[in-house]
């Protein structure tokens, strides 16, 4: 469970800096949390239970597959730009749908990798769509504080998380 909830917040921690433009930008805070956090937890119910149908062919090899996708992950959201900004549209849904669509893509891949590894029940979509909300819901709160420059700098951080997180699955195939 604990392992669920780390990877549940590393994925989550890029909401946290689209909590920051949604608290500038969108006057309908709430009803676009609650829309980015229900497009993930659609996302990750996709991925979750897409592992089902490839039930009988998973093994042990094949587990550590999900290990990889949070390393593939980790190294994406490293290397990825950093001046991407997250645009955000004038309907709440459209925002809504695009902002859960881009912050979530990662949250799903964790969510194929959690569930490869065996661990998808209906509450793993569940956390990892909360935690979005939770994170977006405190970068909302904290870009109208002070420390809001300071947490800017931590960007890299979540990425390495999930690498780390990636490289303990695949070193359990080893052990």
């Amino acid at each position: 469970m604990i392992y669920i909830i780390i990877t549940a917040l590393t994925v989550s921690i890029d909401s946290l800096i689209c909590g920051f433009s949604l608290a500038l930008t969108c006057k309908k805070k709430v009803a676009v949390i609650l829309g980015v956090a229900l497009t993930v937890f659609a996302m990750c119910l996709i991925a979750n239970y897409s592992t089902l149908f490839l039930q009988d062919k998973l093994n042990e090899k094949t587990v550590s597959i999900g290990g990889l996708i949070l390393i593939l992950v980790g190294l994406y959201n490293l290397l990825k730009k950093q001046d991407e900004k997250k645009t955000v549209f004038s309907s709440p849904l459209t925002c809504s749908l695009t902002t859960g669509f881009a912050v979530g893509l990662d949250g799903a891949l964790a969510n194929l990798s959690l569930s490869l590894m065996g661990m998808n029940d209906f509450y793993v979509p569940l956390i990892i769509a909360i935690m979005h909300a939770v994170t977006i819901s405190v970068g909302v709160l904290l870009a109208q504080t002070r420390v809001a420059n300071k947490l800017a700098k931590i960007e890299f951080i979540p990425p390495l998380i999930l690498i780390f997180l990636g490289g303990i699955k695949l070193l359990g195939l080893f052990i």
